[in-house]
């Protein structure tokens, strides 16, 4: 480590001198400042841990100027402490400037110059550090009398320019190509990469690129004296170079551009102090602004576009479905993926060419998306392979626009589901076949129990085969025999079960229900059903009843299958339909649902319903400042404070975006909603934590009553949501009762 700091003590006294040579306001302030950018560097790397060594350095320098002479950059000083002072101003500002940018950078690297936030950031507190140490240091040299107080605004200016452009010109080059390698070292002691410069396979053609860069620059800041024209122009027309920068940030990315604003930026300054246009120094300031400001963001622009591409690129070969587009007229354009090649479709085909067959069940859902320019999902079709093979494909689509925001065709991916549908079609007809059997069976055990010439040996053994669960039971339900499967199934053991109630398998919530059935169906000669077993299993039932010679019922058969997968899909697709996903709230279908019934409850019962509408205000706010997880957690907390404040018989439901709606139920007096609406705003106006920070929302309400306002549940929602809108014009954060004014106002605006 102690290398890494002489090294950086000799890099910053190296270009401490290098700035001290292109200097402009009476050589006293740099035209550009590269030891800012090296300081802002170090500092934004290490952290707190850089403060002392690069306040040591500093310090150092400053010790030694003030032994052997005076600063450039400073007035000489009669004593040590001025001069210990304005080493320690500078390194101070840079360093708080610098952890603010790590802290918004926490957890992400700090050469991330792809992303146009984090660009934004680095930039904005380069600004503010160069603002801040520019103040300090024309304010010592107005103490000093090296400036008079008409000068300080220039002086300012020059010295915030240099700076500025010394950080956007130094601190990204070292970001990109000395950071990530610098972590690396640090992390295993050693240095284990070179620089990307000597992996560079084209290394001798950005070399030449850049020789002609500086040519370039050489010719154009001479021409306007080749020319005999005005001074004045010198600086404008280095701005031509703002052309070539673009194609090589464009061509090279960071990697090579940040070498190129280095080169132009250095090459600028020396030209401009060379020439002597000292005077003119604050045009080429702006110049090498340009220079920096443009090349760094369009080399982040194209970065993240290579990156973009590249990494779509990749996934499109690695990926194992089939992504596919077509244009508008239904024709393929591009085919990718490892299924593309397993398949080996055609492009410029129509879709609907190698396609083998489309359910009927998907052929209308398909039909009716393309015709209304949809997205679908799992639509299900076959289609023959290469091999002659058919395979099965699952496919979700997704229109898409052209520039002018015009139909433009489809891209969507394609999923190999060939195993899964045989599997599904293998299991029906097995499903199918175990019924037919199992009926069979129980015909068979029927028919030798009316002819008394059943072997008692071999129905046992068939039962025992059996690959359900199965029971023999006598005319009061008591369980003569079972199979091992019907243990299984039902958690009881063959002892436990013997001489006792079937039913006794059955849930204590449900049996008494089940067993309602069972005695109302014994008369019959089958029946079925669903219940839940003690073993917390979902199981389908279905009995067959014995009768002896006589006709009269002796027993029954009774078989059970595991119908538990079956139900937790149906259970999970009904929340799907019902709840909103993210702040587990009734969605909006189950919210009119419920207030339908809630109106038609209190219809008959000659009782009052109110609806509250209520939409956040400043939600937005807290979406583009901390991020879209941080609005949907603060979504997620609004949901459990509505829930805390209502009772349980009032339903609290998420309509869509930061829009909510409460239905009460039961209520005596419009004061009572009006208190709710009042205690919902007193709880979500309480700042609310969240992991990105924390943040303040506030609610408007708009309330109306059944049967007062209105005597449908849409009648009563829209009039509730005029009174919100009325809440919101009233200056937010507050509720409205809905009246006749807020329906005239509503007129009105429309």
């Amino acid at each position: 480590m102690s290398a890494f700091w002489l090294v950086y003590f000799v890099a910053w006294y190296a270009a401490w001198f290098s700035a001290s040579v292109l200097g402009a306001f009476g050589n006293q302030i740099s035209l550009w400042y590269p030891p800012a950018g090296l300081r802002f560097f170090v500092l934004l790397t290490f952290g707190w841990r850089a403060f002392p060594p690069v306040l040591l350095t500093e310090a150092t320098l400053s010790v030694l100027l003030w032994v052997t002479a005076p600063s450039p950059f400073s007035p000489s000083q009669s004593s040590l402490g001025p001069c210990l002072e304005g080493a320690l101003a500078p390194v101070v500002v840079y360093l708080l400037a610098a952890l603010l940018l790590r802290a918004w950078n926490a957890g992400r690297p700090h050469n991330n110059f792809a992303d146009p936030a984090h660009a934004g950031r680095f930039l904005g507190l380069a600004l503010l550090g160069s603002l801040l140490a520019a103040g300090v240091g024309v304010a010592r040299m107005l103490h000093a009398g090296s400036v008079t107080s008409g000068e300080l605004p220039e002086a300012w200016l020059h010295w915030l320019i240099g700076d500025f452009i010394g950080i956007t010109t130094v601190t990204p080059l070292l970001l990109v190509h000395l950071g990530p390698r610098l972590r690396d070292w640090l992390q295993w002691g050693r240095w284990r990469q070179s620089l990307p410069w000597v992996h560079c396979g084209r290394w001798w053609l950005w070399s030449a690129c850049f020789v002609g860069l500086l040519l370039a620059l050489v010719i154009l800041f001479e021409l306007p004296s080749w020319l005999g024209l005005s001074l004045a122009s010198h600086p404008f027309l280095t701005l031509f170079m703002l052309l070539p920068l673009a194609w090589i940030a464009i061509a090279g990315g960071l990697t090579v551009v940040t070498l190129a604003i280095f080169l132009l930026d250095a090459g600028l300054a020396m030209l401009a102090i060379w020439s002597g246009q000292r005077d003119t120094a604050l045009y080429y300031q702006f110049v090498m602004i340009a220079v920096a400001l443009m090349g760094l963001l369009l080399g982040g622009v194209t970065e993240a576009r290579d990156w973009a591409r590249t990494r779509f690129r990749d996934l499109s070969r690695i990926v194992d479905d089939l992504l596919w587009d077509t244009n508008a007229d239904g024709l393929i354009t591009r085919l990718s993926g490892k299924l593309a090649w397993e398949l080996a479709p055609s492009t410029g085909l129509w879709w609907r060419t190698g396609i083998r067959a489309i359910p009927v069940q998907y052929r209308s859902v398909l039909r009716a998306a393309l015709r209304a320019r949809r997205p679908f999902r799992e639509v299900l079709l076959s289609i023959w392979d290469h091999a002659g093979e058919v395979r099965w494909l699952r496919v979700n689509g997704l229109p898409y626009q052209d520039e002018l925001g015009r139909f433009a065709g489809y891209r969507g991916a394609a999923t190999d589901v060939t195993t899964q549908h045989v599997a599904e079609q293998v299991l029906a007809d097995y499903a199918d076949q175990l019924r037919w059997e199992v009926a069979a069976q129980t015909a068979e055990l029927q028919r030798i129990n009316r002819d008394l010439a059943f072997n008692e040996q071999r129905y046992r053994a068939m039962l025992a085969a059996a690959p359900v669960g199965m029971a023999e039971v006598d005319a009061e339900g008591r369980c003569q025999y079972v199979n091992f499967p019907w243990c299984i199934l039902t958690g009881q053991a063959a002892t436990a079960v013997l001489g006792h109630s079937w039913l006794e398998c059955v849930h204590p919530d449900q049996r008494a229900a089940v067993e309602r059935r069972w005695r109302t169906a014994s008369t019959l000669r089958a029946g079925d059903g669903e219940f839940q077993s003690l073993a917390d299993r979902w199981l389908g039932m279905h009995w067959s009843t014995l009768y002896d010679h006589d006709g009269v019922i002796v027993g029954a058969i009774v078989i059970l299958n595991d119908i538990t997968d079956r139900r937790l899909r149906e259970q999970e697709n009904w929340e799907l339909a019902h709840f909103d996903a993210l702040t587990q709230l009734p969605n909006r279908n189950l919210f009119w649902d419920r207030l339908e019934q809630a109106l038609r409850l209190a219809g008959r019962s000659r009782q009052t319903v109110a609806v509250l509408e209520l939409d956040l205000d400043g939600f937005k706010a807290v979406n583009d400042s901390l991020g879209h997880a941080a609005g949907d957690e603060l979504l997620r907390q609004v949901g459990r404070r509505l829930q805390a404040t209502l009772r349980e018989s009032d339903t609290a439901a998420r309509l869509g975006g930061d829009e909510f709606a409460v239905v009460l139920t039961t209520i005596a007096q419009p004061q009572d909603a009006t208190n709710v609406a009042q205690k919902i705003i007193d709880r979500i106006d309480r700042p609310f934590v969240l992991p990105q920070g924390p943040a303040r929302v506030s609610a408007s309400i708009g309330v109306a009553l059944y049967p007062d306002h209105a005597s449908t549940a849409g009648d009563l929602a829209h009039r509730a949501d005029l009174a919100m809108y009325a809440a919101k014009q009233a200056g937010k954060n507050g509720w409205r009762l809905w009246d006749d004014g807020d329906a005239e106002h509503d007129a009105a605006a429309a």
